[in-house]
């Protein structure tokens, strides 16, 4: 019997990785996939002919039994990622195991990446199925370098803060590394032999190309024009295509015109030394700006407030307040003049220079309004994810939500909810980094209607850090029935991820809450967790007390499904003390309920568990029918977890009644179900079991 099971915030004690709330998730096939994550190289890239032969040579005079590790060093804007990703899609023939790419934001507005999230990100990528996820930063390291020992890839770490962030994120020999700094990350050619290559601004006769190729015939035309715009942006491809951008939405506007305007402008700003492209591009964003209509001006202002790397149109809308037609009219606007790129997806996304230069003219709003759109942007997300979870946890208890939304087109099946949180997903755990204790109602209540999400994928190091910034706001807030739940929630991530001892304290204190504030279900549902602990722990009279508290509170408030996953978790803990009667007994009672609730997955999960108490109580011809019960259920509703159960336990009622080899044929077909599951400890269970049959 498997001891890898829990309890979920509602109270539902689940197998881990298995089930939740009451509606089966399958674990995830471990494969071996082939990652394409490159960005699309920039429309016009031209030039750096140079500069893509070095890194050429770089990786091709790597010395034998090494990583070939570049390093693109240069100024923000410069080109460096352009330059990198052309790169890398030229070489995707000699590293045919594909391509990963991150943004590790190590400048900008953004909290720089941590490296174990970065891997988590990769190998997940790559194949392996986010339940077995080691917690450990180096441990995930060592599984990325294990990975990748027989694979050709290219990893482009684009944005390095400095040498911590890139370190863990290389691989062994056979596959290759760009990375892309405004830093030098000098320590990288001490400790990897990292060939660092500096890119600097475009030459003029270069910039001029860019330039013709982007706003094409009208170079020709107005050559001493052109060429007088390539000197104001001084070379840098950002502010290059700027300009361009802003020429082609203006097409009658001569550049002249445009070259004039520049230079009046020139006077107002900060640092106004012609020469310095790092004054270059400010210019050119203000001068950018301030041709935009006042309707998309007004936009772009309101993106400087958004935290995160990109964001999808329908959230733009939200933060607006503006239709959906009217949004893309003046996003259109925006991606015309090169402040902002349509990423593709429905999504829009900004360098960082730009959202810096944002945030800096939002910042110069009406606070009331710029709370006001946060405030929208942040319900569009909550709302959005309510009404996701709905179909990602349709048994979940519901709490109210603050604000409101309209619905979101589309979200309407289990598969639509599950797109959209995987897109929509890394957006929402930034707003956790808004700094405004207004938002911290919606804080708690977002990351308690991620939780499901997050429960789904496995994402643990995501779930772990807004649970977190959750708790604090519900302390700040002093809502003790906030803090319960919240402190509920984070404790399954810990216990999920590995690290019962800090879940323990977590479900202790959410327990005193929920009996200070009168709450019967979620002092259940914090007893019943804290079972698991102690499950863990192989305290199973502990568990079994702390299990039978739980039943008391869910009789009183007549929460039945809750107090039929409940018993069939006292069953697990009785059958491990040896009091087999009574573990039939309480599986027998849960199962009544789950078949007045026509609850079947957990009357699947009951069947099997029933068998296996049969089996170890010694009795093969009841097991054998429990578990032929259970596989079929199993069949019916496409649960291969409990089809894998099923399969075990006919082996082990075969064996028991001395048929080696139907015993063998059944764990032979639970050993190939648990090996696609990834689900590693029941197959290395099932192997062992296989070998004392032969």
């Amino acid at each position: 019997m498997s001891s890898n099971a829990m309890s979920d915030v509602s109270g539902n004690v689940v197998q881990a990785g298995a089930i939740e709330g009451g509606v089966h998730f399958h674990a995830p096939t471990e494969v071996r996939r082939t990652p394409r994550q490159l960005p699309a190289t920039p429309r016009a890239f031209g030039g750096r002919g140079d500069l893509l032969d070095a890194v050429d040579r770089a990786v091709l005079e790597a010395q034998a039994g090494t990583v070939p590790v570049v390093v693109l060093t240069g100024m923000g804007g410069v080109g460096k990622t352009a330059l990198a990703v052309a790169w890398a899609h030229r070489a995707a023939d000699r590293f045919p195991d594909g391509q990963l790419y991150v943004d590790l934001h190590g400048f900008g507005a953004e909290q720089p990446s941590e490296p174990g999230e970065v891997l988590g990100s990769f190998l997940r990528a790559l194949g392996v199925d986010p339940k077995h996820l080691p917690v450990d930063a180096e441990e995930r390291a060592a599984l990325f370098r294990s990975r990748l020992s027989d694979r050709r890839v290219v990893v482009l770490l684009d944005n390095a803060r400095n040498e911590e962030q890139v370190r863990p994120l290389v691989p062994g020999p056979g596959s290759c590394v760009l990375v892309t700094s405004r830093a030098a990350l000098t320590g990288l050619a001490v400790d990897l032999g990292a060939v660092p290559l500096s890119v600097d601004v475009l030459p003029e006769a270069e910039a001029l190309d860019l330039v013709r190729t982007l706003i094409g015939d009208r170079v020709r035309d107005e050559p001493e024009a052109a060429a007088a715009l390539v000197r104001h942006c001084a070379g840098l491809p950002l502010a290059l295509r700027v300009v361009a951008g802003l020429a082609s939405y203006q097409p009658g506007v001569p550049l002249a015109d445009l070259v004039d305007a520049l230079a009046d402008e020139r006077g107002r700003l900060d640092a106004l030394d012609s020469g310095d492209p790092r004054t270059a591009v400010r210019t050119v964003f203000s001068w950018s700006y301030r041709r935009l209509p006042a309707d998309a001006a007004h936009l772009f202002r309101l993106l400087g407030l958004v935290p995160g790397t990109d964001i999808g149109k329908t959230a733009v809308a939200a933060l607006a307040a503006l239709p959906g037609p009217t949004t893309n009219r003046l996003l259109n606007v925006l991606f015309q003049a090169q402040v902002a790129v349509d990423t593709g997806h429905g999504r829009v996304g900004m360098h960082d220079l730009l959202r810096v230069y944002a945030a800096e003219l939002a910042g110069d709003t009406d606070p009331e309004e710029r709370r006001t759109a946060v405030v929208r942007l942040f319900d569009h997300y909550l709302h959005g994810a309510a009404q996701a979870d709905l179909h990602l946890s349709p048994r979940r208890f519901r709490v109210p939500l603050e604000g409101e939304a309209p619905p979101i087109t589309g979200l309407d099946s289990r598969e639509s909810a599950l797109e959209w949180m995987t897109t929509e997903h890394e957006a929402m755990a930034a707003l956790f980094q808004l700094d405004d204790p207004t938002l911290d109602p919606r804080k708690w209540q977002l990351a308690y209607t991620m939780r499901g999400y997050f429960f789904l994928t496995k994402n643990w190091d995501t779930w772990v850090k807004t649970h977190q910034v959750a708790l604090a706001a519900t302390q700040r807030l002093g809502d003790l029935a906030a803090e319960a739940s919240t402190r509920n929630n984070l404790g399954l991530a810990l216990l999920e991820r590995g690290d019962p001892e800090s879940a323990g304290p977590h479900y202790l204190r959410a327990q005193e809450i929920f009996e200070q504030v009168g709450d019967l279900r979620g002092a259940g549902n914090a007893m019943g967790n804290y079972a698991w602990i102690l499950h863990g722990r192989k305290d199973y009279e502990g568990a079994l007390e702390w299990a039978t508290r739980a039943l008391a509170n869910y009789e009183r408030c007549q929460a039945r499904t809750n107090a039929g996953i409940t018993l069939r978790g006292m069953a697990i803990f009785e059958a491990a003390l040896g009091r087999l009667d009574d573990a039939i007994t309480h599986l027998n009672e849960a199962m009544a309920v789950f078949v007045d609730r026509n609850s079947l997955l957990d009357q699947v999960m009951a069947h099997n568990s029933l068998g296996e108490v049969h089996c170890q109580a010694g009795n093969a011809t009841a097991a054998e029918a429990a578990h032929h019960t259970a596989l079929a259920l199993a069949l019916d509703q496409g649960s291969l977890f409990e089809q894998a159960r099923a399969h075990r336990g006919l082996g082990q009622a075969a064996r028991l009644a001395n048929d080696s080899l139907r015993a063998t044929t059944e764990i032979q077909a639970a050993l190939a179900l648990f090996t696609a599951l990834s689900a590693t400890a029941e197959a290395e269970e099932a192997t062992t079991a296989l070998t004392t049959l032969t």
